[in-house]
């Protein structure tokens, strides 16, 4: 394995240059164990994965291409925010909720870690010792509300996860994704003090000056995406087939996997919602969206509570 080494941090590639389904992992050395951030490389990556003594998995968030090996790891910890523990503590539940087809996800993380859950919720924004390793997780919504940007102090790097800098741009379709935030989080990581941007997708490591001279373009994509679903509603696209106009994914793909319809229908919806919010006068074509395609609210906007706030506890004293 290719892998890059500051000091002892390791990035540990998925497979496919860690494209969806697959992510970038981090591994922390330790002199007696070690601690892994983000555990979705796939299965030749879990093999050296599973070589290592790795005590804690730190989870990044809840989206199914970071959390793929974790069942794997039975005597490892799991440690999750303060958003996404009952996500990952209830994977059942958390599937008949969803519009995802996760049957596959619920089977494999049901025994998830020790005992089924994980056993830990980490604060935000504090330090946090990992194997002997300072580490700050950086809450930074907007792909989820509980996704978060580890950063290493002393290291200067910083794991900007899913603002993967990637040509198909932003992704925020989840029902907890928030485009306003997503924008802010990706931006506000110009301000980290750290000169290795490491993200979880295709790219993997870039410099700062990199970081800051593609998040802008990154960005756009929103815009292009916005403005091309503005157009079509002025020009009298019927609600029923706003989803085939190439908006995010391309007819054929809609065809291939049913999880790409949500996608889409997730996307059009967060978009028209955002548009309304900003002024246009799109109410209602939004509502006849949602009739048509029989879309249900908790569908498109979906928040939780975070399970608590301050320092991390284990999940039995909460």
């Amino acid at each position: 394995m290719n892998n890059h080494i500051f000091g002892p941090v390791e990035i540990v590639m998925g497979e496919k240059e860690s494209r969806t389904p697959f992510s970038t992992s981090l591994l922390i050395r330790g002199k007696e164990d070690s601690t892994l951030i983000d555990c979705g490389g796939g299965p030749s990556v879990y093999t050296y994965l599973l070589q290592q003594t790795i005590r804690q998995i730190y989870v990044t968030h809840y989206h199914p291409d970071h959390i793929g090996g974790l069942s794997l790891f039975t005597q490892s910890q799991i440690i999750t925010n303060p958003y996404d523990y009952w996500r990952l503590a209830n994977p059942a539940e958390m599937a008949e909720r969803s519009p995802f087809e996760l049957s596959k996800s619920v089977s494999r993380h049901r025994s998830t870690g020790r005992n089924g859950k994980p056993q830990l919720i980490y604060p935000y924004n504090q330090e946090i010792d990992m194997s002997g390793t300072k580490v700050i997780m950086i809450h930074a919504p907007g792909h989820c509300e509980g996704f978060c940007c580890p950063y290493f102090p002393d290291q200067g790097i910083v794991l900007v996860g899913d603002f993967d800098l990637t040509s198909f741009g932003p992704w925020y379709f989840s029902p907890d994704s928030s485009i306003d935030l997503f924008i802010q989080s990706a931006r506000s990581m110009l301000e980290v003090d750290a000169e290795v941007y490491i993200t979880s997708h295709q790219k993997g490591m870039v410099s700062k000056a990199e970081y800051r001279e593609r998040i802008e373009p990154y960005l756009d994509v929103i815009e292009r995406r916005e403005e091309k679903i503005r157009q079509l509603v002025r020009n009298g696209c019927p609600p029923a087939e706003l989803i085939w106009q190439d908006v995010f994914f391309y007819r054929k793909h809609l065809d291939q996997q049913p999880a790409f319809l949500w996608m889409e229908l997730m996307g059009l919806s967060k978009h028209l919602k955002r548009m309304i919010k900003h002024g246009e006068p799109f109410e209602d074509y939004f509502d006849q969206f949602v009739t048509v395609h029989q879309l249900r609210e908790e569908f498109i906007d979906c928040f939780r509570e975070p399970t608590f706030a301050g320092s991390a506890l284990p999940v039995s004293q909460k």
